[in-house]
Order: C-alpha cells, then structure tokens, then sequence
C-alpha cells in the first residue's frame, strides 16, 4: 500500500465535501482552507508517485497546458512588472528580475491564485490519475452525488423554515437569495448544475442493475429533488442551463432506452423522458418556486448594466491584456479604476467580470485562456465522445461519461454570463470532473492502482 497516493485520493473526496460544505469556498478564510488542502493532496500525490517510481496517468492533452499554466503563472508571478499601491489604487512600475520579459501585474495580489491554481491542477491530475481505478471512480462519483444531495437538503430546509440566512450564520446578513451555503444565487445554480448530472447518473445506472431496486427509488428521487431545486433557486441563468440539462438528459435517456424497446414503444420511451421533466417541475410548484418567478417578472434576462461590461472588456481590457495576461486576483484593481477614464461607466465596484468566458484572457491572456480550454473544453469533448452507445444499453463507463459532458456543459454555458468559476469550491468540482473525464475518456484495465 502507498500510504501517500492513498492519503492523496481520501483528502480529494475529503475536499469534495468541505469545499461545499464550507460556505461554498466564497470567504477568504474557506478560500485558504481549500487552497492548502489542495497543495497537501498535491503534495502527497507526488511523494506517493516517487515511492513508486512511475509517471502519472495524465493524458498529453492535460499535462501539456496544465504544466504551460504552471510554468506562465509562477514566472510572471516572479516577474512581476508593476506593483499596486492600495492607498491610492494605482499600479506603479516595478523593477521587473527579467526586464522586457512578460510579468503579472503585481505579485501579490496574484500570489493566492497562482497557489490555488497549482493546487487545483494537482487536484485535476489526481482524478485523472484514479480514474483509471473502479473502485476509486464509484467513490468519487458517490461523494460528488451525495455531498450535493446533502446540499439540496439544507437548501429546501431553509426554504421550507423560512430562514433569513444560513442556519449556523443567521446574524450575517447574505441577501434574500442565498441557496444551500452559497450567499450569491448564482454560485448555487451553477453547484446545482455541476452535481446534478451524477445523481441523474446514479439512478440511471440503478435501472440497469439486477436487483437494485431500493437504489432506483432513492436516486430517482434525489434526481426529483435536486431538478426541483434548480428552478427553486432565482438564478436565471442557472434555470435555463438546468432547463437545457434536463433536457438534455431525458433525450439521452430516451435514446438509451430505444436500443432496448420495439418501434411501436418509441413513444413510450419519450413518454418517460418528458415525465422526469414534469415530475421536476411538479415538485419544484410545491416546493415554492413563487421567488424565481417574482425574479424572472421584475428583472427579464438581460442585464444591461452586465452588457455594458462586457463591450468594455471585448473593445478594451482583452486586447490590451495580449498573450500573457495582467494576471489572476488583479481583476478588480485594474477593471475599476481604468473604466472610470471612460465616457461610459458601469454602476458599481465590479470584483468579477459576470463572464468567465471574458475574464480568462484578461486574466491569464490568450495563451493562458487557450491552455484552459484545452483542458476544460477537451474534457467535455472526451466525455461527450464516451458517451455514445455502442451497446444495446450503457455501461458504467458510458453513464459517468454522460454525467460528466452534462456537467461541464453546464458550467461552461454558465461562464458566458457569470462567474462560477471564479469560486474555488466551483473551480475545484469543475476541474475534478474534468479530470475524471479524461481519466475515463479511454476504458483502462480492471483494478489497476
């Protein structure tokens, strides 16, 4: 037994559920905590490799950007051009190690997201790693399902108790559309959307299963409960993404089940697909939705103020952050400041740029921004690819697949009008599963450690 790797995959699923549980990783002090677990697991993953003397089992496709990410972040960190002055809120040159090379703006501030950027690529190439191992994937696939469903219950308790805020925080006032341990309704339809295709998944495997019939109730109706609590939640991004998830999964489902069915039982097998769907909204009406609906009556889709924004970051801030990037953590000092110079000025101090998908190259540039969605966007390309049938009904390695493409799919159409992944908890539940796609992208043999 490797004391290290194994201690490495129990502090990953130990970090699946603290990463949630712990205010969904939005305060400083839960941010360090899942900052250092990751740089532990990271670190015991690779002391667990040297005893055993081989390479991890990453993929090229991963190693290669996950190590350029690497290599840019700690170099431009460590060749830091400018520093930031707080008192009065401007970047001053600073004496760059290597003049003219490319350099962060300001060490600091992007210290803490280089660091937690090393910790979740660790993350990313342990799940590719235990991928390749059952019993190690059926873990993680179970501790992703049931750390969510536990997340669904606190939400629809403090709904059904009409609490002000987090049972165990209730003198912090966190707004009147908090979910679950996330303050921002936003941050909790995007978790809503990241869990909800792996209990989807559970109940699916369950069905065709021999005798797993008290494993089919629980599941379908963990599945119920937590599409009921995406509509539940007001976020109006994350309504229509578990709108297109459901979807989206009823007709894989469907589909599953015509290789099985006769032709004149195609109708059955769409009959049931669209009741998962009913049956979600159902339980959501009774579970008072009457908030999400007063959310979508008042305010529509379209945020002019966020639209706005995002004219400033495609016209200004992209281009001018080229290649390299200004760094990670230095969004907020640079957007503010530099779009008060403008004749037209979003309202508000703006921390995030309400789009992930715009933020990444300002952030990390376009070399950077690239190497992530090799990493994210392969990752749901693989799953997706695995996913397709090539039996008369899916295995276990072809349900986890789906799981995992529906997941991605949904964070990732998320990013285009929010920020779920400028949330550690939503950033490490995004990479794990990335990571447990491509780990499952190519069936591996059985039982290997």
């Amino acid at each position: 037994m490797n004391f290290p790797l194994t201690a490495a995959r129990w502090l990953l699923l130990a970090s699946v559920v603290l990463s949630a549980w712990l205010f969904g990783g939005t305060r400083d002090w839960t941010i360090e905590v899942i900052r250092w677990l990751l740089l532990a697991m990271t670190a015991l993953f690779a002391g667990g490799l040297l005893l055993r003397t081989r390479w991890p089992r990453v993929p090229l496709l991963v190693a290669l950007p996950s190590l350029f990410l690497l290599l840019q972040g700690w170099f431009m960190h460590w060749n830091a051009s400018r520093r930031f002055i707080p008192e009065v809120q401007l970047f001053v040159d600073a004496a760059q190690r290597l003049p003219g090379w490319p350099g962060f703006w300001d060490a600091a501030l992007t210290r803490p997201s280089i660091l937690l950027m090393t910790g979740l690529i660790g993350a990313l190439w342990i799940t590719c790693d235990l991928a390749a191992n059952r019993q190690w994937r059926q873990r993680l696939w179970i501790t992703i399902a049931a750390t969510g469903l536990s997340m669904m219950l606190l939400g629809l308790a403090q709904r059904f108790t009409d609490a002000s805020g987090i049972f165990w925080d209730p003198y912090r006032y966190v707004g009147e559309t908090f979910f679950a341990t996330f303050r921002y309704h936003a941050n909790a339809g995007a978790y809503i959307n990241l869990v909800l295709p792996f209990i989807v998944a559970l109940a699916v495997r369950a069905f065709y299963r021999e005798g797993a019939e008290k494993s089919r109730v629980f599941w379908t109706l963990a599945s119920f409960v937590t599409a009921a609590c995406g509509f539940i939640n007001t976020s109006r991004a994350a309504n229509l993404v578990c709108a297109v998830l459901l979807i989206g999964m009823a007709s894989w489902i469907a589909a599953a089940r015509l290789r099985t069915m006769r032709t004149r039982r195609i109708l059955t097998a769409f009959a049931v697909s669209s009741g998962l769907i009913a049956a979600a909204a159902l339980m959501a009406l009774s579970f008072g939705i009457d908030r999400t609906v007063g959310r979508w009556e008042r305010s529509g889709f379209w945020d002019q103020e966020r639209a706005l924004n995002y004219e400033l970051l495609v016209s200004d801030f992209i281009p001018a952050a080229g290649w390299w990037g200004y760094g990670p953590g230095t969004f907020e000092q640079i957007f503010n400041p530099k779009r008060s110079t403008m004749g037209r000025q979003p309202q508000g101090i703006w921390a995030q740029a309400h789009s992930d998908i715009l933020q990444t190259p300002v952030d990390y540039g376009w070399a950077g921004a690239a190497a992530w969605t090799v990493i994210i966007g392969g990752a749901l390309v693989s799953a997706a690819l695995a996913a397709r049938r090539r039996g008369c009904s899916p295995d276990e390695h072809e349900i986890l697949s789906m799981a995992c493409a529906f997941a991605l799919a949904g964070v990732s159409l998320h990013a285009f009008v929010d920020f779920p992944l400028q949330i550690s908890s939503l950033q490490f539940y995004t990479v794990v599963i990335a990571g447990l796609a491509w780990g499952i992208a190519v069936p591996q043999p059985r039982n290997r450690r």
